[in-house]
């Protein structure tokens, strides 16, 4: 019965994932071309590789951020904080505390992109939040996908030789096979146990937290609900990430350097995050 309604629906929320998409990227890939000065680069190779020529290309995007003397000597914008020293002060946090400032930044771009996604979902003109699922899907973010997606990238930054040619598509491969399978699973497992267990409690924006008196399944129900999520989701769910994420893992692997993967992939995933609750709530 709901076929018909739904598919004007899932045009305008492919068009707005679309977008975010876009503003995501560039933002993202600004902010890491800018970065590049700042980051200890090993000593020049033999020939130029197609990393090199990418960020060569995109070489203005650094004068256009670089800031002025002037900005520089008066201590930036007004209040003393420029967007310079704001991203640079970013840079020193992710050198002293490079999982711990991963983690907050995933927690914050989690938070945005499901209140985004809550926002374009919603079935009626008023806009209520739903505070638990957002939580849940910004913590998941947090503790669950970032220091995943850290370790990832930094193994295959060192397992795989810097000899090879084309390196940053052997990378794009074993992420979107591998790393892309498993993540896909288990953030279906983790968040389908985890809203299991925290059914009794409901919080919404226009209300306290409050207990609804739902009985909690037992941890064995829990996770046949996730594993048949998973098998009846997953496939589909893979399909919609090949669409854009070789594409993005193409871009991450080539021009954004290591030290700022893991924000990139935050960043574009307020898309991903998106189109993961339309699977795990449909």
């Amino acid at each position: 019965p709901s076929a018909p309604s739904t598919s004007p629906k899932r045009r305008k929320m492919r068009g707005f994932s679309l977008a975010l998409l876009a503003a995501a990227a560039l933002v993202s890939v600004a902010d890491a071309i800018a970065s590049v000065p700042h980051t200890h680069t090993p000593s020049a190779p033999k020939g130029p590789s197609a990393s090199s020529t990418l960020r060569a290309a995109l070489s203005p995007a650094r004068q256009l951020r670089a800031p002025s003397p002037s900005l520089q000597s008066s201590g930036g914008l007004r209040g003393g904080a420029s967007v310079g020293g704001l991203w640079a002060r970013y840079e020193e946090l992710l050198d002293q505390e490079p999982l711990k400032t991963r983690i907050w930044s995933g927690f914050v771009i989690g938070v945005l992109g499901d209140v985004i996604c809550q926002y374009a979902t919603r079935s009626t003109d008023e806009f209520v939040l739903d505070v638990k699922r957002c939580l849940v899907f910004a913590v998941w973010g947090a503790i669950g996908f970032t220091p995943l997606a850290f370790k990832w990238y930094g193994g295959m930054e060192s397992a795989l030789s810097q000899d090879i040619k084309y390196r940053f598509l052997v990378k794009t491969a074993l992420d979107q096979t591998v790393f892309s399978t498993g993540i896909t699973t288990v953030t279906f497992m983790c968040i389908t146990i985890v809203e299991g267990l925290l059914a009794p409690l409901e919080w919404k924006m226009n209300a306290l937290p409050r207990l609804t008196g739902q009985s909690v399944l037992p941890i064995a129900t829990l996770i046949e609900s996730g594993w048949t999520k998973v098998t009846r989701n997953l496939w589909e769910t893979l399909i919609e990430n090949w669409k854009v994420w070789p594409a993005v893992q193409l871009l991450n692997f080539s021009v954004v350097p290591v030290k700022f993967q893991v924000l990139f992939v935050n960043l574009v995933a307020i898309w991903w995050n998106f189109v993961l609750s339309m699977f795990q709530h449909k």
